[in-house]
């Protein structure tokens, strides 16, 4: 066996200042009893390097602490090489971070702690999840970070909750932020956009006469794009679109909710739609304006002309509610 190769050897026998062990080969070895942290007992298996010399008695000398130590540094090593997280015990505060026994003495930048940066003092002596950034044998140094296994955590967790959205399904969420594009709702850790267009099947006259922050709300998602990490939401898509349930011809009441210089806009008492009295179909009295032929809040019978659902478009007349058969 080379010099520094670690083996599991046996004990054999413990004395006061060292332990017998018998090697695979059949040799008989010795180690140190102060590199035991605690006594073994005779049979127990454990691995130790070879060192380069036998004691005056002809056994080969070895040594518990080197092995503990070459041993660390290749699970430290392969920690590292395959972004595997380590669990250590952080020691003591030192300057610019902490130092984390891995096993080996790692260092724990305070830019590196993540969530444990704001008290790393009353962490001290509790066991900490890390992952290996750096490793450099020759100059006996390992560095450990927190913030990166938190960050990679947190990218898992968002990848689970993109993977959990499908397009037509409704999610439960909270209204974020507002803005004049539309509303940012939170999905748990995935935030999604409800665009103006998707608020409300009705006249928007602002978002937030529609959702405030904090607002729970229902939505149905409209698209995922995980590349991007955006989400389409629509708020109006919850329920039903008012333009299905007009039917061509029929008559039906509504209230007046917008005079313009070419008409009235109105709503329709049943079920909230709008849609435009043009000027020509208010009266068949040429001349007279809109204001002077209706004011807003007033209730009008009026006929459906025309549905463009892909528009969102609805024609309606008043004139025609008196004069067509």
């Amino acid at each position: 066996m080379s010099v520094g190769k670690v083996v599991e050897v046996t004990v054999s026998a413990v004395a006061d200042d060292e332990v017998e062990v018998q090697l695979v080969d059949g040799r008989t070895g010795v180690v140190p009893r102060s590199e035991f942290e605690r006594a073994p007992a005779v049979g127990d298996v454990v691995p130790a390097a070879l060192l380069a010399r036998d004691d005056p008695r002809g056994r080969a000398v070895l040594s518990v602490s080197w092995a503990r130590t070459q041993l660390a540094w290749q699970r430290i090593e392969a920690a590292h090489q395959e972004r595997t997280p380590v669990t250590g015990t952080l020691r003591k505060l030192v300057k610019g971070g902490a130092v984390v026994d891995v096993g080996l003495r790692g260092f724990l930048p305070t830019s590196l702690a993540g969530s444990a940066a704001a008290d790393l003092a009353g962490a001290v002596g509790s066991e900490v999840e890390v992952l290996v950034v750096e490793v450099d044998p020759p100059k006996d140094r390992v560095v450990v970070s927190i913030r990166d296994l938190e960050r990679r955590r947190r990218r898992a967790e968002e990848k689970e909750r993109y993977a959990g959205l499908v397009p037509g399904s409704t999610v439960h969420g909270t209204v974020a932020q507002i803005a004049d594009y539309g509303a940012v709702v939170d999905l748990g850790g995935v935030r999604g956009l409800v665009h103006r267009s998707e608020l409300t099947w009705g006249r928007l006259e602002s978002v937030d006469a529609v959702v405030s922050v904090g607002d729970e709300v229902d939505v149905v998602v409209l698209d995922v794009n995980r590349s991007k990490r955006r989400v389409g939401l629509s708020l109006r898509a919850t329920a039903p679109d008012p333009l299905e349930q007009v039917e061509l011809g029929s008559v039906v009441s509504a209230t007046a909710v917008r005079v313009v210089e070419y008409g009235v806009f109105v709503r329709l008492d049943d079920n909230g739609a709008e849609g435009l009295v043009h000027i020509s179909e208010l009266s068949d009295r040429p001349g007279d304006r809109p204001d002077q032929l209706v004011a807003p809040g007033e209730q009008l019978n009026v006929k459906v002309l025309k549905v463009d659902r892909s528009k969102r478009r609805l024609a309606l007349s008043v004139r025609r509610v008196l004069f067509d058969d």
